[in-house]
């Protein structure tokens, strides 16, 4: 484990205008710690009032976040936790008033999936409209979120990979990379390292020596499950030990920080940082003694699971409260200054959600009245029993969506076809919604630019008396050393491609001639080979991920189903992965190394070609 002296960095501050800066940054660092506070107090409320369907939050989790920031660069890339809203709001990326777009599934307001994900789950945009790659050294980048957890790992392992390959650059990698200076951060939950996604991660960032910075916060539980039962030895960190990066440099950075220490958190996070992007070696940052004030979401109460004793310790420990202890300590602000800046971070959070609801609801109460007027004209022409009873459920929808004012409509129509009415108003409303609908949601499955797969031109074989007769492996052989040799971005990987060229040889002799860092070998780690195609696809590279066989697709499904095959879609259209997964098998000759997931594979994978 590495240990720093973290004693006060106040005194070190000599110069009197140094102090008066450092002490604008503290103060606005806790402004903003109180934003994102109140921005989850805020968000909670409007699930529970049905303004919003579900939510997940970050309190507890502000002041570590802050610091990640402070640490994190142009050019670098997150992977993350859904409960990261505060170190999207320090870097810039969110605002208090996307935070809400986005709770609300706001399709127009919502900059990171319109309307297609939950709250928390943020995406930088990586191209532009024709699919173009924009300079993503120039800004700080998130990739696109899932729900499932452990899901980030193996990403961002890739995103990280990306960064050691560009140290050597292999292409001109001008909008990627600065000579591989990037560090992909991911952040995770103390809970989801007990998934195998994690330690499989973890174990293969060591071995390939990858900049990947991993922000554990630990606040004791995973849901209502205590961290015993989560770790062993209760402590990722200490579970960790072995490791610890050795004089070889072999293993990785381990360090610890308490979620409540300002000092010791900034500290931490850029040592941590500037040793992985200086040695690019893995650095894991165990975050401990975080609270969660308002428990693990909205669907449930951690006083069901928490002692009196604990709930009481995690507000006497609160991250924002120990903060302002601090401040005040040290003369960084009075009492008078701090209550201020809680009564305007309130204040400038109420008002952003009101803005935010707002813009979200007005075009929806445009079509809520629209669809009055309707229901009046059609019981003014006759009234009907059933009718009226679907008009008074209508009346007494609170905040109703978009597809609750369709429902309705539907079954409105439905009454009047069996009365053997019609109503072409009603026929507009409903037609006009489903072309909306169909404009919304359903583009960005697959690439709609010049570079999607499809508009590749078909090459006609041609073969005469003269014609070479080859194996299938050598003529797979042959077109791999032509693509090697044309595209300097292409890179394969997996168990066995390497030094052997793949066990059938289609790779044959391509590592000698093209370089390691091209063709490369790797442990037997399916889910993570997945993974690491879709980060370095993210970054300009053209993977080819080799699974053995296509059984062992299995093991790779996770990542392929809920992050590669969903990613553009998820993201509408602003991030790609252009990622070549390759397999063998299909001889249907017994259950296992010949067997045939074809089917799992056809219905999982929509927003992949299957070749």
């Amino acid at each position: 484990m590495i240990q720093r002296d973290f004693s006060t960095i106040v005194p070190e501050l000599d110069n009197p205008s140094e102090f008066v800066d450092f002490k604008k940054q503290v103060i606005y660092d806790y402004w903003l710690a109180v934003v994102s506070r109140q921005c989850s107090i805020a968000g909670r409320k409007e699930v529970l009032t049905g303004k919003a369907k579900f939510g997940i939050v970050g309190d507890g989790k502000e002041l570590p976040q802050i610091a990640m920031a402070k640490a994190f660069k142009n050019g670098d890339w997150r992977s993350g936790y859904y409960r990261d809203q505060t170190l999207l709001m320090a870097l810039g990326i969110s605002s208090v008033e996307d935070f809400f777009a986005q709770l609300y599934a706001d399709v127009e307001n919502d900059p990171f999936s319109a309307g297609r994900q939950m709250n928390s789950h943020f995406a930088t945009p990586m191209t532009d409209n024709n699919g173009e790659w924009l300079d993503l050294t120039a800004q700080k980048n998130s990739s696109s979120d899932i729900s499932c957890t452990g899901g980030q790992m193996g990403r961002a392992l890739g995103l990280a990979l990306a960064s050691k390959l560009y140290r050597n650059p292999l292409f001109e990698s001008q909008y990627f990379s600065e000579n591989g200076n990037e560090v992909s951060f991911c952040t995770i939950g103390d809970a989801s390292t007990a998934e195998g996604a994690f330690w499989e991660t973890m174990n293969a960032a060591a071995i390939m020596k990858v900049p990947l910075v991993v922000g554990v916060w630990d606040d004791g539980y995973g849901i209502s499950v205590p961290v015993e039962l989560q770790t062993v030895k209760s402590s990722i960190s200490k579970a960790l030990e072995g490791f610890i990066v050795d004089d070889n440099g072999d293993g990785m950075y381990i360090f610890k920080a308490k979620a409540w220490d300002y000092q010791e958190l900034c500290m931490v996070f850029d040592e941590a940082a500037r040793l992985s992007r200086k040695n690019h070696i893995p650095s894991l940052v165990h975050v401990t003694e975080v609270t969660q004030p308002q428990g693990h979401s909205t669907s449930g109460s951690h006083e069901r699971y928490k002692s009196k004793q604990r709930l009481q310790w995690e507000r006497d420990f609160d991250c924002i409260f120990k903060m302002k202890e601090w401040m005040l300590i040290n003369s960084i602000a009075t009492e008078e200054e701090i209550t201020k800046v809680d009564e305007d971070a309130k204040t400038y959070v109420k008002e952003c959600k009101n803005k935010a609801w707002e813009r979200y609801t007005t075009p929806i109460n445009v079509e809520n009245e629209k669809l009055t007027n309707i229901f009046n004209s059609i019981l003014n022409e006759k009234q009907s029993p059933e009718i009226s009873k679907l008009s008074d459920e209508f009346n007494k929808a609170v905040n109703p969506l978009f597809s609750e004012l369709v429902h309705i409509a539907r079954n409105l129509d439905i009454l009047l076809k069996i009365e053997g009415r019609s109503n072409k108003h009603l026929a507009e409303f409903i037609n006009t919604r489903h072309a909306e609908g169909k404009s919304r949601y359903d583009h960005h499955l697959y690439s709609e630019t010049k570079y999607s797969a499809l508009n590749v031109p078909e090459v006609k074989p041609v073969f005469s008396s003269i014609s070479e007769e080859l194996s299938g492996y050598q003529v797979l052989n042959k077109f791999f050393d032509i693509a090697f040799g044309k595209y300097p971005n292409l890179v394969a990987f997996g168990e066995d491609v390497g030094k052997i060229g793949d066990v059938n040889q289609g790779f044959a002799g391509m590592q000698a001639k093209y370089g390691t860092d091209k063709i490369f070998d790797c442990g037997i780690r399916e889910w993570t080979i997945a993974s690491q195609a879709i980060g370095l696809a993210m970054r300009g590279f053209r993977p080819i991920a080799e699974i053995q066989y296509l059984d062992y697709v299995t093991y790779a499904l996770s990542p392929l189903s809920d992050d590669l095959a969903t990613l553009r879609y998820r993201s509408n259209g602003i991030q790609k992965a252009p990622a070549i997964i390759r397999t063998r098998g299909h001889r249907l000759e017994g259950i296992w190394h010949a067997g045939s997931p074809m089917g799992m594979l056809l219905n999982s994978l929509k927003g992949m070609y299957l070749c």
